[in-house]
């Protein structure tokens, strides 16, 4: 019997965020028409849905550190990943607008790619080092065109919850943008939707964000040392907000 319920609550939830996806990507669309700022109305729509979309799947999502976000300044949110989820909890739980940096797969998604595109996201090709550093440059560029970034520098989602290693092309990214990093841990989403097996647990439906004082790096050394011990605090920031 609780498979079944299992199936039913997974079967909503999924027909519940696609809807709501494409409801707020045609509204979009038509109210982005006559502007040039496409990426923030995508952005602030996507927000407004996603916030709507745990509304109604009944998720309680707890958040602390809100005031640590700079709301005069584009910043890099630094943060762990435990679920698909994740990122629409990005969406509804980061206050300002975002780009985030993910598989160029998707944007090879009939819809769902020119969405991504309209929405300011960055495409990475994880495959070959000079790609992989050509999408570190476009999301320099981003960051200096007033734009945040949300970036999981695992790569990929972790399989029991715990916290992976970093990927370090994250460090340059930082190094290279000047910017201030806010550290941001995701607590509970891989209980309600785990990484392996498509069921959900209907049980489980509470999760924690964390958000992190501001960090400031000296953005005048990129060596290897430097980006090594960057990419070693940033993850250390992470763990410590997971066990908060």
């Amino acid at each position: 019997m609780y498979k079944f319920y299992q199936i039913v609550v997974t079967l909503y939830s999924w027909t519940l965020f696609v809807l709501l996806w494409m409801f707020s990507t045609l509204m979009a669309a038509i109210l982005t028409q006559d502007t040039k700022d496409k990426e923030n109305t995508f952005n602030t729509i996507e927000r407004v849905f996603s916030r709507i979309a745990f509304k109604l799947l009944g998720m309680k999502i707890e958040i602390h550190g809100l005031e640590n976000i700079p709301r005069d300044e584009p910043v890099i949110f630094i943060s762990n990943h435990q679920s698909m989820m994740d990122i629409k909890l990005s969406l509804a739980c980061i206050p300002i607008n975002f780009s985030f940096i993910s598989k160029d797969t998707i944007f090879r998604i009939p819809i769902l790619g020119a969405y991504m595109k309209a929405s300011g996201h960055i495409p990475i090709q994880r495959s070959e080092d000079r790609k992989a550093y050509e999408t570190l440059l476009t999301a320099v560029k981003k960051l200096t065109a007033k734009k945040s970034l949300v970036v999981f520098p695992e790569g990929t989602r972790s399989e029991n919850g715990q916290l992976g290693a970093f990927k370090r092309g994250i460090s340059l990214i930082i190094l290279k943008s000047g910017r201030r990093v806010v550290p941001m841990a995701i607590c509970g989403s891989n209980q309600f939707m785990p990484k392996r097996g498509w069921l959900s647990h209907p049980g489980k439906r509470y999760v924690k964000m964390n958000f992190g004082k501001p960090l400031s790096f000296d953005n005048s050394r990129t060596d290897r040392e430097y980006t090594i011990q960057v990419t070693n605090q940033l993850r250390n920031e992470v763990f410590e907000l997971l066990q908060a």
